[in-house]
């Protein structure tokens, strides 16, 4: 706990209560971190791993939002807001998170400056960027989506498991069938090659340069 706090200059935004309120959970490939519609009862901070964010509309519908692996608060514009989660989190590798109850986080954390100035910072950077993901990921057309996908939940920037790839077209807002088209388009230009149980990535620097370096991580530019 002290090399994380250290790692990340926690100890700049958090006072001792807060502190002495982290938790470090673990996540495996596959566990929700965070479910659109719950009420909140964390306010959690990615600190190893990698995770998705999805919206799901009121037909079963999901979009991805973001792929994210660096530093960053989930739960936050919840947290300010008192509502339940507007978005599902979910880990694509093993997560290492540290976690602040919400009750001990607004018992201590509201009236101290840091901390409220550090998650302000954060809403509003978060609130541009998912503001316009929704749009503005959609007017890529599907190749850039696609190819932006496999780059995201890659092992080693090499393989896509089949699992990951079962719910990739509700995910990128297309087709199964639009996909698969594109897939087949990738494989005989030969930048990917699939496989029985997986897609290996053959031309990866040819792939970036198709996903324009990656929409869903490197969000507006």
């Amino acid at each position: 706990m002290k090399n994380y706090i250290e790692e990340f200059s926690l100890d700049c935004v958090l006072n001792e209560e807060l502190i002495r309120g982290l938790a470090i959970n673990r996540y495996s490939k596959g566990d929700f971190i965070i479910q659109q519609g719950e009420t909140p009862r964390y306010l959690f901070f990615l600190i190893r791993g990698k995770i998705k964010t999805y919206k799901t509309s009121d037909d079963g519908k999901r979009l991805i939002l973001a792929f994210k692996e660096k530093f960053d608060i989930l739960g936050d514009i919840e947290f300010v807001q008192q509502a339940p989660y507007i978005n599902t989190v979910e880990a694509i590798t093993d997560v290492q998170i540290l976690t602040i109850p919400i009750h001990t986080a607004q018992n201590y954390g509201m009236n101290h400056l840091p901390f409220v100035q550090f998650i302000l910072q954060r809403i509003t950077e978060k609130l541009y960027v998912n503001s316009n993901a929704l749009a503005f990921n959609l007017m890529y057309p599907v190749e850039v989506r696609l190819c932006s996908y496999l780059l995201s939940v890659s092992i080693d920037n090499r393989t896509v498991s089949n699992q990951d790839l079962k719910d990739a077209a509700d995910l990128i807002g297309t087709s199964k069938r639009h996909m698969n088209r594109v897939i087949v388009d990738l494989c005989n230009q030969k930048i990917i090659e699939r496989r029985k149980d997986s897609i290996l990535i053959v031309n990866h620097d040819r792939l970036i340069e198709l996903a324009k370096h990656n929409i869903y991580e490197e969000g507006i530019r």
